[in-house]
């Protein structure tokens, strides 16, 4: 028994130094000038066409293809951007790339530089300045990560997802197990204290994931940033697939009717609503003082009023008004 758990003290030993070895590879993150000059030829950095570069980030895991690890940009100011910034200066950074699977010699795969890709359509500049790395899948991964989490900020959607995902593939298991390995993790140090969580088997392979991502710890993501997985997964779903901006689509999750909620989303994304203007029908989607059981009950006991005299001189009418004042007394009973 002493040898078996020798052993599978030495494999888990071996999988979080190979984990740590894998977290601590990252490739440089130094801006690359660029010239199109013969002075650059002998440069890492090389020119291709945009249509030889494509978007299926294949190697991002539990996602579709062509679901990179940063969601959404805003047109109008990608649009901005690029013919302020991009047009007159051009690209100032290499997109970093990768051989596309299964793809001609010439063919690329789009690791990090989403921004710049689509930035250039706007600004028409082709060809496209690239760093080519013959990255695997979990080091393309992580260095979209390192790359992406550099440059901007990630949305708390980005963030949990990618989390989750990286934290996934280090336990050798799903999203789900994942997530709720960090749940179980919460509540052995909320029962027992960090002394317990120290000594946990999967301890060493959290932190490593959290000390990459540097700046959130595994105990505020499972407060801040798992509740989001309750949120309507038709709102989730349209920022996975960038069609609305993660604030945005927070503020529609507070519909809580789900055809409202539905129908708002799809107005917000075909009209590229504002914020402001998403808060504004939500605020008239809410019940006036009129409209509201309050105010019904109000009106409607009025109205009874007011029509008692006449309700009185006709017994059916009366006797409709008794057996719904009964039914209205057993309801209360019972609440």
């Amino acid at each position: 028994m002493g040898r078996l758990e020798s052993t599978s003290k030495t494999t888990t030993n071996q999988r979080i130094a190979n984990l740590k070895q894998i977290l601590n590879f990252t490739p440089e993150l130094e801006e690359n000038q660029i010239n199109q000059d013969e002075s650059n030829q002998n440069s890492s950095v090389v020119w291709v066409k945009r249509s030889q570069i494509h978007l299926t980030f294949s190697f991002v895991p539990f996602a579709p293809d062509g679901q990179p690890v940063r969601y959404y940009y805003d047109p109008e100011e990608l649009r901005t951007w690029a013919l302020n910034d991009l047009k007159p200066n051009g690209i100032h950074s290499p997109l970093w790339v990768r051989p596309l699977k299964n793809g001609k010699p010439d063919e690329y795969e789009l690791v990090a530089g989403k921004r710049r890709y689509h930035g250039s359509e706007f600004a028409e500049i082709d060809p496209l300045p690239v760093r080519i790395f013959h990255w695997n899948d979990l080091e393309a991964f992580k260095a979209s990560l390192a790359e992406n989490k550099n440059r901007r900020d990630f949305s708390a959607l980005e963030d949990l997802d990618a989390i989750l995902k990286l934290l996934a593939i280090s336990i050798e298991g799903t999203i789900e197990e994942a997530v709720s390995l960090l749940y179980q993790m919460d509540n052995l140090k909320r029962r027992s204290g960090m002394e317990n969580v120290l000594a946990h088997p999967q301890y060493e392979i959290i932190q490593s994931v959290f000390d990459f991502f540097n700046g959130i710890t595994w105990e505020s993501f499972v407060k801040s940033r798992l509740p989001l997985l309750k949120k309507p997964n038709e709102i989730l779903e349209s920022v996975r697939q960038g069609k609305i901006e993660y604030t945005k689509a927070l503020e529609i999750a507070k519909i809580k009717e789900p055809k409202i909620r539905q129908k708002l989303l799809e107005e917000a994304i075909v009209n590229n609503l504002s914020l402001a203007e998403i808060k504004k029908r939500i605020q008239s989607q809410k019940p006036s003082s009129q409209n509201s059981i309050q105010g019904r009950l109000d009106i409607t006991y009025k109205q009874f009023k007011k029509s008692l005299k006449n309700i009185e001189k006709n017994p059916e009418q009366l006797q409709q008004a008794e057996n719904l004042l009964f039914q209205i007394e057993e309801f209360l009973k019972k609440h």
